[in-house]
């Protein structure tokens, strides 16, 4: 037994000497590829990508654990203008995540020129806790003139000069994605894990299959009809196996759009866009949870859902102004 193994074998409150534990908060302007990143580094999917900005609109946990330590990342939505209460919610949740972490990683696309928005998030978090470890991460450099990376570099360091480091990297590729890893090592505190070493996030099955299916809908959506929809899991239900077969899950789930203009749109003529969406969603689904999959899907007209506290809170999307 390697020392993995019996790592993986103790309880979950006791550690090998000199193990560390903590957590760290991505943070950036949307698109930086903050999901991406947690994608690589966790070795699975637990956060949905897509192109199009705002599609993380929750705090979701990514649990990296090995034989020296157990790195829980905060995922959270891209930092951005807000106007709806949906997205003041997503901008708080970012905010609070950076306030209880231990650490900070901010993330920044590289690829694209330096914008006011994201200097200005890069001054607010070093402003804001100054005396909290900071990574500052210029991501997508494989997209980026090598020539340009360095004043770029140097760009970053002057925003927040008292930064613990600058690592560029991508996340696409994996590219440096280690030496991350090794730098967020030295700052967490001595301490035992804080969830099960087997974890990798802290999202329930049901709550993987909404976001799976959300995903799908933002990659065959266009313009606005993306963001103003949702989605409720109304039946999660796991059927038994016949003897020498796979084991099946039966769901049910609503999209919730806001206007009844783009209830049509979204289900497609003769049914074939939500058809479609459905069949993306079921081949994720078996890939993930690696059963048999029976989904039904079905388009609600909710006006207004994302601006409702109530309705927010019951999709987990909740918040006070």
């Amino acid at each position: 037994m390697d020392i993995i193994e019996q790592f993986l074998s103790q309880s979950r409150f006791e550690a090998p000497p000199g193990f560390r534990c903590g957590t760290v908060a991505l943070i950036g302007r949307p698109n930086a590829g903050k999901s991406t990143l947690l994608n690589r580094i966790i070795g699975t999917k637990v956060a949905i990508v897509t192109p199009k900005p705002q599609t993380t609109r929750q705090r979701i946990l990514g649990i990296h654990t090995d034989e020296r330590q157990q790195i829980v990342f905060i995922d959270t939505p891209g930092i951005h203008k807000s106007s709806s209460r949906l997205n003041r919610n997503m901008v708080r949740t970012a905010h609070a995540a950076a306030a209880e972490a231990d650490l900070i990683v901010v993330l920044q696309d590289a690829s694209k020129p330096l914008d006011r928005g994201t200097e200005a998030l890069i001054r607010q978090m070093a402003e804001n806790y100054p005396d909290k470890p900071r990574i500052q991460v210029l991501n997508k450099v494989d997209k980026i003139d090598k020539a340009l990376l360095l004043p770029r570099l140097q760009q970053t360091q002057q925003l927040d000069p008292a930064a613990s480091a600058w690592i560029p990297l991508s996340a696409a590729k994996g590219t440096q994605v280690e030496q991350l890893l090794n730098e967020l090592r030295r700052h967490l505190p001595e301490s035992p894990p804080l969830y099960d070493p087997e974890w990798f996030t802290d999202q329930s099955q049901r709550q993987l299959a909404a976001e799976y299916l959300r995903e799908q809908i933002f990659l065959a959506m266009q313009q606005e009809i993306p963001f103003q929809t949702a989605v409720e899991i109304e039946r999660f239900e796991e059927q038994e196996a016949e003897e020498g077969l796979r084991p099946s899950l039966e769901i049910e789930a609503a999209i919730l759009v806001g206007s009844e203009r783009h209830k049509p749109i979204l289900i497609g003529r003769g049914g074939e866009q939500l058809k479609q969406i459905g069949i993306r969603t079921r081949k994720a689904l078996e890939q993930l949870f690696e059963c048999h999959i029976h989904l039904k899907l079905w388009v609600k007209v909710v006006p207004g859902w994302y601006e409702s506290e109530a309705r927010l809170g019951e999709l987990g999307l909740g918040g006070n102004d």
